[in-house]
């Protein structure tokens, strides 16, 4: 029996990794989101399948509430064996619109600050018991994408805080785990405009992150053709990928 909080839990990946832990075995969940009523239904799911979880509504945002939500899931869980920050948001705007600078900022307070705040957080309360931390970064950190600057820096700052904290907390026997997915189908992804190769439904991801937790592995990217993808896009010279991906606003594609 694993006691496994997951923040984003209402939605997508994070609603799909509860269900999917809660069919393999008995687990305790804490599961963490704004959205109380979609909490409630992954709740009756999970515990449909034999598991038990508590709900925490909370706005990630506000740091103070979130700490505190962070400590009680703790202090009723007894310590968390896994902890997965897997909440996350996406807002397209161009750098040239009147309102880009408040949508950056709103989606470092949900995307960054809080998985910072988790992991001093949980530095200090999974020492006992050899905890994991999972970190659910993205594929889009390879680069500034037109558009999509907040996001895809955001994401870069997820991987390498995750890559920093997984040396730092090594000796402390607490094991810091990135995940790095391409596009998976949920309610962020919808909006969309562009094209989104290799699009992937959420079940799909969650079976794929638990087995390489389950393998100890340290780094879960996938899906493969778009990790290949992805790594050809970073390598390609500045100038060309800068020429390349100038067309993106001419066209609106």
């Amino acid at each position: 029996m694993k006691k496994i909080l997951i923040t984003g839990a209402s939605q997508g990946i994070g609603k799909a990794i509860a269900i999917e832990y809660s069919k393999r075995e008995k687990n305790i969940f804490s599961l963490i989101s704004r959205n109380e009523s979609a909490l409630l239904e992954v709740k009756s799911i999970v515990e449909k399948n034999g598991s038990s979880a508590f709900i925490f509504p909370c706005d990630i945002r506000n740091i103070d509430s979130y700490l505190e939500t962070l400590k009680k899931s703790n202090d009723l869980l007894n310590g968390i064996d896994l902890a997965f920050l897997n909440a996350g948001i996406s807002q397209n705007h161009f750098v040239s619109e009147t309102d880009y600078y408040s949508s950056f900022e709103n989606t470092y307070k949900v995307n960054v600050f809080p998985i910072a705040a988790s992991l001093e957080f949980f530095a200090k309360t999974m020492k006992k018991n050899k905890g994991k931390i999972v970190i659910v970064s993205s594929l889009a950190d390879i680069r500034g994408f037109p558009s999509s600057s907040a996001y895809s820096s955001s994401k870069s700052a997820l991987t390498r805080l995750a890559e920093a904290a997984r040396v730092e907390l090594k000796n402390d026997n607490i094991k810091v785990i990135t995940v790095r997915p391409g596009f998976i189908e949920t309610n962020m992804t919808a909006k969309n405009k562009f094209p989104m190769p290799f699009l992937m439904k959420p079940e799909k991801a969650a079976k794929i992150i638990i087995k390489g937790i389950e393998k100890d592995k340290t780094r879960i990217y996938f899906p493969f053709p778009m990790v290949v993808l992805t790594k050809t896009i970073s390598m390609l010279p500045d100038f060309l990928y800068e020429y390349l991906v100038s067309f993106y606003k001419k066209y609106d594609i």
